[in-house]
């Protein structure tokens, strides 16, 4: 089976796709699309930004890690729910940033109309092809890519940045298929299709095995092969969340840290649900609110919400995902209750009353 993608026409000669907006989002099966789409290539000063990141080491309780913890659940119980949704409504109430030139000249690229790409951060092919996809900064250390589920067109360039950037982990959490309606193509290789070819079959992407981790957590192991590669292949993990809702939140409180130690020591790695700030925006959330804390540095959700909506626009999406960011770390403060100088009760009153307040998937 060969990738999407492989004898695309000009840009001009065929108009571009109508794509649906985010709330839309009703994409229905067509055939493999023929537009080239151009980007600007990477400037060397631009390269540099890029410099590859050292492996991040895994997570261990220090000393520092409970101290930012206890200060944050200190600091965070005496609020109310209704105090985190204001906080919500703030961040929503700043102006978005303006998409990148190459959003607008490359609409067929994107999976929908209104979920932008910036310029900043964002991931440049050295081909010059443009591909809806962003780096995000993790403390200079492990390197996260927020890009959308790829369209049947946008394949072949989706594996070019994996080869290009040396990505060795893939977090993929959306399902292919959600209530009848395409969320992402199938872009990589089963145990029914153990070969796919992309890029002109300059890259190939051969399935090896598949893994249930635990629950709803899948992991495929893969082995890239192109001409460009010095070692010759690249081996790539596909972890692959099911059943996570489109813009609403797991019933697993634990889950996101649990997929986040299997990824972890990962040193880059690409993580997408379909438009690619919902679900993805709060997975990198999460990793990022433990990465400080970690760190032993003072936890400001607001502060990294705001931050990694200037890296990925829009990340984030409802209300729901924004207080389970906050959930999640609150329960995992509880598992570590005993370490803390803490109010139990008000910590236990507030995280049940964000499970009662957000909607479950």
């Amino acid at each position: 089976m060969s990738g999407a993608g492989s004898g695309r026409q000009k840009r001009g000669q065929t108009e571009a796709p109508r794509r649906p907006t985010r709330r839309q989002s009703t994409q229905q099966p067509r055939q493999a699309g023929t537009q080239q789409h151009q980007g600007r290539a990477a400037t060397p000063q631009e390269q540099s930004v890029l410099a590859p990141a050292p492996t991040l080491r895994r997570w261990e309780d220090t000393a520092e890690f409970f101290f930012a913890l206890e200060r944050f659940v200190n600091d965070t119980t005496p609020r109310t729910v209704q105090d985190l949704v204001s906080e919500f409504t703030e961040l929503n109430a700043a102006p978005r940033p303006e998409p990148s030139p190459e959003f607008t000249r490359n609409l067929e690229c994107n999976r929908y109309r209104d979920v932008i790409c910036t310029e900043i951060n964002r991931v440049r092919l050295h081909s010059g092809r443009y591909i809806h996809a962003n780096w995000i900064s993790t403390f200079g250390e492990n390197r996260f890519i927020c890009t959308q589920g790829p369209l049947e067109t946008t394949c072949d360039d989706f594996w070019t940045m994996i080869v290009q950037e040396n990505i060795e982990g893939i977090v993929m959490l959306c399902d292919t298929i959600e209530q009848n309606r395409i969320k992402c193509h199938q872009y990589w290789p089963t145990a029914d299709n153990k070969l796919m070819r992309f890029a002109n079959n300059q890259i190939m992407v051969k399935f090896s095995r598949e893994h249930h981790v635990e629950g709803a957590l899948y992991r495929t192991d893969l082995i890239v092969g192109a001409p460009q590669m010095r070692q010759g292949h690249l081996r790539v993990q596909h972890f692959h969340w099911r059943q996570w809702p489109d813009r609403g939140v797991p019933h697993s409180d634990l889950a996101p840290l649990r997929l986040l130690y299997h990824v972890i020591g990962v040193p880059r790695a690409v993580v997408h649900c379909s438009a690619g700030i919902g679900r993805t925006g709060t997975l990198v959330a999460v990793y990022l609110a433990n990465q400080t804390l970690h760190l032993g540095q003072p936890l400001n959700i607001f502060a990294l919400i705001r931050d990694l909506r200037r890296q990925r626009s829009q990340s984030i999406q409802t209300l729901d995902q924004y207080l389970y960011i906050y959930f999640v770390i609150l329960r995992y403060a509880q598992n570590k209750a005993s370490k803390l100088n803490i109010n139990v009760n008000a910590l236990n009153a507030l995280v049940q009353a964000l499970n009662s307040t957000m909607r479950r998937g």
